[in-house]
């Protein structure tokens, strides 16, 4: 992905969250390497990750605030991402598709037929940022209690 794009990206997900987002591109020790640092309004946590000369970005880096790396004990706090989308999704998840009290129907796909569960209809207790929720629907009280991903329901009401 192009820093640009990258950069688009991002303040494309700041306005979707409704947060302010501080973007700074700088020279990484003077080296002529650039690195980009994004900070989300609210959050402690800092996404970085490396502009190559060509202008491609890569290893998005997440890290909570106050932890540093410490190279005599092989500590390197944080979580690198396989891409950026990744990244946004855990500093800045977007709002749940379906809210709470939403009427819900299983879709019918492979993972809902093994288990049962295409074309059940069933009621959102509980979202969750990142599209994943608690339903209660007919033979629920018998089974354990899971989160179910918004890509298998399809709103019924």
């Amino acid at each position: 992905m192009l820093k640009e794009s990258a950069i688009k990206k991002i303040q494309i997900r700041a306005k979707k969250v409704d947060r302010k987002v501080d973007i700074q591109d700088r020279d990484h020790h003077g080296s002529g390497r650039n690195k980009i640092y994004v900070r989300f309004e609210g959050s402690d946590q800092l996404l970085s990750f490396w502009v190559h000369g060509d202008g491609e970005i890569s290893a998005p880096h997440t890290v909570r605030d106050g932890l540093e790396s410490d190279p005599h004990t092989d500590y390197f706090p944080g979580t690198f991402w396989d891409n950026l989308t990744q990244a946004l999704n855990y500093i800045a998840p977007l709002a749940p598709k379906y809210s709470v009290g939403s009427l819900v129907r299983f879709k019918d796909n492979k993972r809902n037929n093994r288990w049962e569960l295409a074309g059940k209809v069933a009621l959102i207790t509980q979202a969750e940022a990142g599209g994943n929720y608690k339903l209660q629907y007919n033979g629920s009280a018998d089974r354990y209690n899971p989160f179910y991903s918004e890509r298998d329901l399809e709103l019924v009401s």
